[in-house]
């Protein structure tokens, strides 16, 4: 299965960086969807889309904040009991930095300079509107901006937990993934926050990275087991155990 998605989503984003950069106006169709003259947005008056929006991040941060706890409680406390596996603990913390946090968040979003959808002057705004290929001029937005999207990044990357559930539940979890990655995606764009090109190209990267990351942790053949990996956590923490030793 990871590599089947691994070859889905590279495939995917090729497709769509080409078909999204040769006809950009595929970003201005998609959102004119949920932008009307004189009412703008009109999605943002609703109070459910409000709140989905506001707490569509928190699974992500409540599973990496996990992860991260669990990391260093292998590496200071491996004696103890712990309660994530450690090499679940390692993918899940890698994959959540590699995508929504450095790439997306770290990277692009303040680099590229894109300007949403609510700066254009298509939808209301002052601003330039620029194809997903093309760097902003830096008026239009200077930090934090449209390209790539970090919700539709962050909802994405529930695909790697979905991998770590037992074979059974695995697919119907990835598609439980997939239908919340499209509901928030979709929000953002209705919201003026991002365009199609910016959350469809998120999705597939994130996608990319977490599928590479299972298959070279967990599925290679050859890849530590979970013992190993357990050990070697926590040989990284000996010096500090010591320390704290020599101290006490």
């Amino acid at each position: 299965m990871t590599r089947r998605l691994f070859n889905l989503a590279i495939g995917a984003l090729a497709a769509a960086s080409l078909v999204l950069a040769i006809w950009p106006e595929l970003d201005l169709a998609a959102t004119r969807w949920f932008w009307r003259e004189g009412e703008g947005f009109w999605l943002t008056s609703h109070g459910w889309a409000a709140f989905l929006r506001r707490v569509s991040m928190w699974p992500t941060i409540a599973l990496g904040i996990a992860a991260m706890v669990s990391l260093v409680q292998h590496i200071a406390f491996p004696a103890t009991r712990q309660f994530m596996r450690a090499r679940a603990a390692l993918f899940l913390f890698l994959t959540v930095m590699a995508a929504p946090v450095i790439l997306v968040n770290g990277i692009l979003k303040e680099q590229w300079e894109r300007g949403r959808p609510v700066h254009v002057t298509q939808f209301g705004g002052s601003g330039t509107f620029t194809p997903w290929w093309r760097p902003g001029d830096g008026m239009t937005c200077r930090t934090n901006c449209s390209f790539i999207s970090g919700e539709a990044s962050g909802a994405a990357w529930l695909a790697a937990p979905a991998l770590l559930a037992p074979p059974a539940a695995r697919p119907a979890a990835l598609a439980a993934v997939a239908v919340y990655t499209a509901v928030i995606s979709g929000l953002r764009i209705a919201f003026g926050g991002h365009f199609l090109s910016d959350t469809l190209l998120a999705i597939l990267a994130t996608l990319v990275i977490v599928a590479s990351a299972h298959y070279w942790l967990v599925r290679r053949p050859g890849a530590a087991s979970e013992t190993v990996v357990a050990e070697r956590l926590a040989r990284i923490g000996e010096p500090l155990r010591a320390l704290f030793g020599r101290q006490g």
